[in-house]
């Protein structure tokens, strides 16, 4: 079977490493999120991937639709039998929404500030520009990191403790970030950087720069599986401890100029097999939320 010149990269960093890796553990949270877009994506739109981390809990992907705003689909934690946040999310009009967590900080410095955020931004926002013309409402929310996307440009933007807000964007271009803040303006709130964001930014950055050539769904759904760095620090994590962290799911989503967007997720429930899935998200499949 031939090999995109991307996955071959990735094939023989994975053999290579075998010799050399060394197995160490890490106890931070950790998610890992990507994105190209323009010339460095095969259609000339965009891709925006997150890893979701954490302890061994199941995801599931649910429909939403609120009684104003934008229709939405999302992934989201399932926690002592309860629903969580959404963590990652598309809606109707291809605007997709992922977030990491700020674990170069305190608990308590992440815990301060508002909640639902993300829901908030896919039910009102249809646009990466949008959002970026109102990122006042990050002011309000509590310590993270968000990468958006649509169809023509790509975002990050960190929020640091008191409502501190620095973003990042492109539409000719990668972007890459984990857990502690990367701007020049922030980077003094991190005060412990975990071992394993490093690694994991590191990686995910090698894999982007490598690859030359446009960059496709299927690149970044290989980037998503890469375990180049072991059980703790890879990016898909299978964790060192039974209990300890792990890559629960994979969200990743082609955003074509003139297409329909196309979503990839990978589920790695605790006690299940996994499981992956593709849906193209197109009028039809709008149409159905309201049957």
């Amino acid at each position: 079977m031939d090999l995109s010149r991307c996955r071959q990269i990735l094939l023989f960093s994975a053999i290579s490493s075998a010799f050399f890796t060394l197995v160490s553990v890490s106890v931070l949270d950790a998610c890992t999120l990507w994105a190209a877009a323009g010339d460095r994506a095969a259609h000339r739109g965009s891709l925006i991937a997150k890893n979701r981390d954490w302890t061994p809990e199941p995801s599931e992907i649910r429909l939403v639709h609120p009684s104003t705003g934008f229709r939405s689909l999302g992934l989201f934690p399932i926690r002592d039998g309860k629903q969580k946040d959404i963590v990652a999310g598309v809606n109707e009009k291809g605007l997709v929404v992922v977030t990491a967590t700020a674990s170069s900080i305190p608990q308590a410095e992440r815990e301060k500030g508002g909640r639902g955020l993300m829901q908030q931004l896919l039910n009102v926002f249809s646009t990466v520009g949008d959002i970026l013309e109102n990122k006042t409402v990050f002011t309000h929310t509590h310590p993270s990191t968000y990468l958006i996307a649509d169809r023509r440009q790509t975002a990050w933007i960190e929020v640091a403790p008191g409502g501190r807000v620095s973003l990042r964007t492109t539409k000719r271009g990668v972007l890459a970030h984990t857990n502690h803040y990367l701007d020049e303006t922030l980077i003094g709130a991190n005060g412990k950087i975990g071992r394993s964001s490093r690694t994991r930014l590191g990686r995910i950055g090698e894999l982007l720069d490598r690859c030359t050539a446009p960059l496709t769904l299927e690149d970044f759904i290989a980037f998503s599986q890469d375990r180049n760095d072991g059980p703790d620090d890879s990016l898909w994590r299978t964790g060192g401890k039974p209990d300890g962290k792990r890559t629960l799911a994979s969200w990743i989503v082609s955003l074509p100029p003139e297409a329909p967007p196309e979503l990839f997720v990978r589920l790695a429930n605790p006690g299940e097999p996994e499981r992956t899935m593709r849906m193209t998200l197109d009028g039809p499949f709008w149409k159905s939320m309201n049957e």
